[in-house]
């Protein structure tokens, strides 16, 4: 790069004052001639050299990419995309202007660096061929960035296993490099989500906006509760601009405060109960200007990684929110509470379909569950462990898996791999009465609990990764009228109490387990929610904010 860059300001001091008008970019190949392989000029044999060795500037060029350029500048023959005439295309001005603005789409413009830009370049084979190349891998990586994220799921978690939509580079790097106007059809690799669209907007917002006003915070300490006194009680109404009573002790939590506390708590998509705790708490005091710059970029990264189609009807459920919607043409027709695995046990990230429904299920204890939690209890007393809490156990006999007796089995040899525990159908069903499955490599789905009372709690993680949904018959309701209409709640209800019993669907229905924790409010309002795993400061690190 050095090297490039020392001969282009050479080039910049004796190239003309007045470059040529651009011509088109490139032209189709020339008619072939049988039986004669084409004679490549210097400059595109310079290419063709720089495309073999698959690096530019010293650096190799990533395979996904390189593939693509391969392609492309083949099906021209190799000749200069960008310089046809030595002087800088229309379409490389208008795409190198977008490269330098990367930060409008939360990228990092260090790296789409091209070779030095000039206008006008050196008539030197090899230096136009680096040029042009150079060019093209930028564009490449950039286009990709866009569309798919510069970063890969896997980096962040094993257990995001989305798998971004990279497009095809050869057609993007020809459509751009012939578009009237490519800054506008860049724009159209970007994610089609609304959600997306409206955090790019914010960003550019908040980086245009002044630095953070004065804000007021209410420090940590015990939970605020109505008809206590606590010295942070001032700072709370100041916050909420809740009016203090004539003669009022001003440390007195009242009940004019409470009806502030409990109007935020609804907006904000808490338990709305008066109490000032830790969620409530986090949402009153905000995040820092700085803090909501990455958690946007963040976010709106994984948005790249989502699938463009998420379905006309949809199974959205947002992890660190705790919440499930049914979407249908763009607009939420349900939503329920769930429960979601503990930072320990993360609930995986990835789209899938919903395909059949149990009713009466047996849960499979995971292995993992046997090894790490259960088998100090089951050694302990196998035969009342297992009677106490409706399990079976299954070993091998005959050929076959088949229930044995707990007490049959040496709990202290045993491999937990070679047997089988599962909790029979009923009332304490861990599963409840009813599980919605789509099978996938992570062993989780949608499923009924009998422990209700955890639905109460703002902070919803508490599950192994699986996902607890409050109302499932409400949910069966929203998805089975395009999945399984001859199904509805009541049939599906008055199955339970009998054998395990699987019901397809007839459609299966999308659906998304997704990890966001900042969204725009229909109002225009940036929401934020707890970093339940971690992975926005995971990710501000790996894209560099």
């Amino acid at each position: 790069m050095v090297r490039l860059r020392d001969a282009f300001l050479f080039l910049a001091l004796a190239a003309a004052a007045a470059p040529a008008p651009a011509t088109a970019l490139v032209a189709p190949p020339g008619p072939a001639v049988p039986g004669a392989s084409p004679v490549l000029s210097p400059r595109e044999q310079a290419v063709r050299t720089l495309l073999e060795q698959g690096e530019i500037g010293g650096v190799s060029i990533e395979r996904a990419i390189l593939d693509g350029m391969r392609a492309f500048y083949q099906s021209h023959r190799y000749e200069l995309a960008w310089l046809p005439q030595r002087q800088a295309s229309p379409q490389m001005v208008a795409l190198r202007r977008q490269m330098d603005m990367a930060a409008e789409y939360g990228l990092d413009a260090g790296r789409y660096g091209t070779p030095y830009f000039a206008r006008m370049y050196l008539d030197d084979p090899h230096l136009l061929a680096e040029a042009d190349v150079g060019f093209s891998v930028a564009l490449a990586r950039f286009v990709a960035h866009i569309a798919a994220g510069a970063g890969r799921p896997s980096d962040v978690s094993r257990l995001i296993t989305l798998e971004p939509e990279l497009p095809d580079i050869a057609e993007a790097l020809s459509r751009l490099a012939q578009a009237g106007a490519p800054d506008t059809l860049l724009s159209g690799y970007e994610p089609v989500h609304a959600q997306y669209h409206a955090l790019k907007e914010k960003l550019a917002e908040l980086r245009a906006g002044d630095a953070d006003d004065a804000r007021i915070f209410v420090p940590d300490g015990s939970l605020l509760r109505p008809g206590k006194s606590d010295p942070r009680v001032p700072l709370l109404r100041e916050r909420l601009g809740a009016a203090l009573a004539p003669d009022a002790d001003p440390e007195h939590y009242d009940d004019l405060l409470r009806a502030a506390v409990e109007a935020f708590q609804a907006e904000s998509g808490l338990t709305v109960d008066g109490i000032v705790g830790p969620r409530t708490l986090i949402a009153l005091n905000g995040v820092s200007r700085e803090d909501q710059i990455a958690a946007i970029i963040a976010n709106m990264e994984r948005w790249r990684w989502m699938p463009r189609d998420l379905g006309k009807v949809h199974v959205f459920v947002n992890v660190p929110e705790f919440m499930l919607r049914v979407v249908s043409d763009g607009a939420v027709a349900h939503e329920t509470r769930i429960i979601v695995g503990t930072p320990r046990n993360p609930t995986p990230t990835f789209s899938h379909g919903i395909d059949h429904i149990v009713v009466n299920p047996f849960w499979n204890v995971p292995t993992s569950i046997v090894s790490n939690e259960m088998l100090p209890e089951i050694r302990r007393n196998p035969y009342g462990y297992f009677a106490q809490r409706g399990y079976q156990v299954l070993a091998r006999a005959g050929g076959r898996m088949r229930v044995v007796n707990p007490a049959s089995i040496d709990w202290y040899m045993v491999n937990p791999r070679s047997v089988r525990i599962r909790q029979v159908p009923g009332d304490h069903n861990a599963l409840g009465r009813i599980k919605f499955m789509f099978p996938n490599q992570h062993s989780v789905y949608l499923h009924d609990t009998p422990t209700k009372s955890l639905f109460k709690r703002d902070r919803r993680a508490f599950s192994h990764g699986c996902v607890r949904v409050e109302n499932p018959l409400g949910f069966a309701d929203a998805i089975l009228p395009i999945a399984a209409p001859e199904w509805n709640s009541d049939r599906l209800q008055r199955l339970y109490g009998g054998p395990e019993r699987r019901v397809n669907l007839d459609t299966p229905v999308p659906v998304h387990l997704a990890y966001f924790t900042v969204s725009v409010t229909p109002d225009g309002d940036i929401r934020h929610v707890e970093d339940l795993y971690g992975y926005d400061r995971k990710m501000s690190e790996m894209l560099g904010f």
